[in-house]
C-alpha cells in the first residue's frame, strides 16, 4: 500500500512538473528569467550566470536543471539616459524516472529610459522569444493497463499508446515591463509584470489532440532599504499564476557590507523565503566586486512532507558583472541599477 501511495504522489508530480513553466526559488538571482525587461539593466556592461537545482532526490529520481546566461548593456555609454539590453538563455531540466527532458533557447532584449533630471526614475520593456524542445524515454515509462495487479508495472504488456510522440518543437513568446526608482546607492525599489506563454504552445505527445500550455502572468517586486552602518535590508516578492497554479512567495536578505573601498567591495547576505503552502527556503549569498554566489535549500512544509522528509530542492547560482567597452560616459549623476543579482 506504501507503494502504491508513493506511485500516486509521484505520477502526481510528474503532471505537475510538465503542466507548467520551470521554476526557480532563487527568482532574484537571475531577475531577467521572471521578466525580460531586466535584460541589460545593471551598472556594468556584461553579465553571465549559471544555475542548478536539484530536486526531489528524497523521494525519486532526482529532477535537474541547469541553466547560464549571457547579458550585455549597450547605448548608455553614448546615451547616459538609455540602456539598450540583450542576453541569450539556455536552460535544460531532467525530471523524473523517463528522463522527462525539457530544453529552452531564449533570447531576450529589452530598452529601458531614464525619466526625470535627477535619473531617478525608470521604466523599461523587454521581449522573450523562446524555442522550447521536450522529449522523454518511453521504453522507462509505466501506463494503467501494464499494472499487474499485484506489486508492479509490467511494461511487457503493450500499452496501446497508439499516436504517442517521444518529442516536441515549439516556439514561444513573452513580455514584460518594469518600473524602477533609485535615489542612490543601495537604496531602492523596483516593480514589474510579464507575461509568458503568449503563443500558447501545444505540448499534447499525442497526434491529434491538443493540450496548449497555460499563460503565466508574474508579479515580481523588491528593492534595498540602508540601516544602521553596513547593514542594509533587500525584500523581495513574487507571484505567479498559470492555469489553476499560483505561487506566492516573499523573503529578504540582510546585506553586511565587509569591505567597500576603490579597489575591493565584499559583502555577505543573509535570507529567507517563504512559498506560500510549500516551503521554507533559507539562502546565503556572497559579493565580492563583480562576482556573487547564492545557495539555498528548500524545506518542504507541503502535504508531501510524509515521503519527502521535510527535503525539498538545493540550489546554487554564480554569476559575474564586468566591464567590457573602452569608453564609458561619466554621468553628473550616475544610475543606480536595482539591487538584485547585479
Amino acid at each position: 500500500m506504501k507503494n502504491i501511495i508513493l506511485g500516486i504522489l509521484l505520477l502526481l508530480l510528474a503532471y505537475h512538473s510538465k503542466s507548467q513553466d520551470i521554476n526557480s526559488s532563487q527568482f532574484y538571482s537571475v531577475p531577467s528569467n521572471l521578466n525580460p525587461a531586466f535584460t541589460g539593466f545593471f551598472n556594468n556592461d556584461y553579465y553571465v550566470a549559471a544555475t542548478y537545482k536539484n530536486q526531489w532526490s528524497s523521494i525519486s529520481t532526482p529532477f535537474q536543471t541547469v541553466g547560464a546566461t549571457a547579458q550585455m548593456s549597450f547605448l548608455k555609454n553614448k546615451r547616459p539616459n538609455s540602456i539598450l539590453g540583450a542576453g541569450l538563455d539556455i536552460i535544460h531540466d531532467r525530471a523524473g524516472t523517463t528522463n522527462f527532458n525539457t530544453s529552452i533557447f531564449n533570447l531576450n532584449v529589452s530598452f529601458l529610459q531614464v525619466l526625470d533630471v535627477k535619473r531617478q526614475h525608470i521604466i523599461g520593456v523587454g521581449f522573450q522569444n523562446s524555442l522550447v524542445m521536450r522529449r522523454f524515454d518511453l521504453s522507462k515509462a509505466t501506463f494503467g493497463n501494464q499494472f499487474n495487479g499485484f506489486d508492479g508495472f509490467d511494461q511487457s504488456i503493450n500499452p496501446i499508446e497508439n499516436g504517442l510522440n517521444t518529442k516536441q518543437v515549439d516556439y514561444n513568446l513573452g513580455i514584460g515591463g518594469l518600473y524602477s526608482f533609485a535615489p542612490k546607492e543601495h537604496s531602492n525599489l523596483y516593480l514589474s509584470i510579464s507575461a509568458f506563454n503568449l503563443t500558447r504552445p501545444n505540448v499534447s505527445f499525442y497526434d491529434g489532440q491538443e493540450n496548449r500550455l497555460y499563460t503565466r502572468i508574474a508579479a515580481f517586486a523588491g528593492g534595498e532599504v540602508t540601516l544602521k552602518g553596513s547593514w542594509s535590508m533587500l525584500p523581495s516578492a513574487v507571484f505567479q499564476v498559470q492555469g489553476p497554479h499560483k505561487e506566492i512567495m516573499f523573503g529578504s536578505f540582510a546585506r553586511y557590507g565587509l569591505v567597500k573601498n576603490k579597489r575591493e567591495r565584499m559583502a555577505i547576505n543573509f535570507g529567507m523565503w517563504y512559498r506560500v503552502n510549500d516551503a521554507i527556503i533559507p539562502a546565503v549569498k556572497m559579493e565580492y566586486k563583480g562576482l556573487n554566489v547564492t545557495v539555498n535549500y528548500d524545506i518542504n512544509v507541503s502535504k508531501l512532507t510524509k515521503v519527502s522528509r521535510f527535503n525539498g530542492s538545493g540550489e546554487i547560482s554564480i554569476s559575474y558583472s564586468g566591464l567590457f567597452f573602452k569608453e564609458h560616459v561619466k554621468a553628473a549623476k550616475p544610475i543606480f541599477c536595482p539591487s538584485a543579482a547585479f
